[in-house]
């Protein structure tokens, strides 16, 4: 149900984000109080925005974010122009969603603080726990961690306040990683506990299997390898449980690093193969790449080296086309490797 925004602070300041001096913004605000309302008119310029907010979701699925960027906006415009402050937050969160994907910090944090002066304005205060935390993601992205942690606890302190337990789970997860970009494993390791309690009692399996791979990372990067592959395992389950292909890749990804350590390259085949249904027969790109990078790597360390060079040639070729120039260059050391061990062998 759309709810219909209550004209005060909120927008004023929403307006000013927008670069309309606040003055003006309040004097228009008036005079649209003063005009009749045509509910007709309303009705059909909501199913107009509605519509534009559907087709950004499909255009953003099929990866054409310009478009859905253009979408979202003239969506958002209509929802200001007929007062619908639950629809414009749903655009300003899809707008920010799509900019911090695109790696535009600046526009997606500009989305969110119009999404976090919408919610205040009606308080709506689950809505103010997610976007904090959105916002401390885009800080901490962007290496601004102090205020990043900032956001992250008005997240907490609100969702404590109001016993969302999701909102808890997510905020403390959240300073986790904080934490862990900090270098403070032990503090991230008790942040990560705590949060996963509260993402179970919410019910979110996906949100648990994040937390349960961030652990691993954690405890791996502290050298406790036994609690890195319990917490790794978890993860699988809980991602396996939900469908999530994304958590339990980074499970699978976190086993093989260990078993790769252990050299027990038994292990590390079989979760090579799990990653290799999840993804080579799929359109994830990005998947399918790090799975030809991952069987270079084992063929490379069990002595396979035309097969490991069959591989890498697969994921230099996925790099290239996804314009990973980082990975690209990896990719292209190792093959130039792989020339000079011909050479010598020659």
């Amino acid at each position: 149900m759309h709810r219909t925004i209550r004209f005060g602070y909120g927008v004023v300041v929403l307006m000013a984000l927008a670069g309309v001096p606040a003055a003006y913004a309040q004097d228009n605000l008036d005079e649209q109080l003063r005009q009749p309302v045509n509910r007709e008119v309303v009705n059909q310029q909501r199913d107009v925005a509605d519509q534009l907010l559907r087709l950004g979701e499909r255009q953003a699925d099929q990866g054409d974010y310009q478009a859905a960027l253009r979408a979202w906006g003239r969506a958002v415009e209509i929802y200001y122009e007929i007062g619908d402050a639950a629809s414009m937050e749903r655009g300003y969160g899809n707008l920010a969603s799509v900019y911090a994907q695109l790696g535009d910090y600046g526009q997606a944090e500009t989305a969110v603080r119009r999404q976090l002066a919408i919610a205040r304005d009606n308080r709506n205060f689950s809505s103010q726990i997610f976007a904090w935390n959105t916002l401390g993601t885009l800080r901490l992205q962007r290496g601004a961690v102090d205020s990043a942690a900032h956001a992250y606890e008005e997240a907490l302190s609100i969702a404590y306040s109001i016993e969302n337990f999701e909102g808890i789970g997510l905020s403390l997860s959240n300073l986790g990683l904080l934490a862990a970009a900090r270098g403070d494993y032990a503090a991230a390791i008790d942040y990560y506990e705590v949060a996963g309690s509260y993402r179970i009692r919410a019910g979110n399996l996906v949100g648990r299997a994040n937390t349960s791979n961030n652990l691993g990372d954690a405890y791996f990067a502290q050298g406790q390898q036994g609690k890195a592959l319990g917490a790794y395992r978890l993860a699988l389950a809980y991602g396996r449980d939900s469908s999530d292909v994304t958590s339990q890749l980074q499970a699978i990804d976190g086993l093989i690093d260990i078993y790769s350590d252990r050299s027990d390259w038994t292990q590390v085949r079989d979760y090579l193969d799990e990653r290799i249904a999840l993804t080579l027969n799929t359109d994830n790109d990005w998947g399918r790449l790090i799975t030809f990078k991952r069987l270079g790597e084992f063929y490379e360390a069990t002595g396979e080296l035309t097969l490991a060079q069959q591989q890498y040639e697969q994921a230099y070729a996925l790099a290239r086309t996804l314009e990973q120039t980082s990975l690209e260059a990896e990719l292209f050391n190792r093959l130039l490797s792989f020339q000079g061990h011909q050479g010598s062998s020659n």
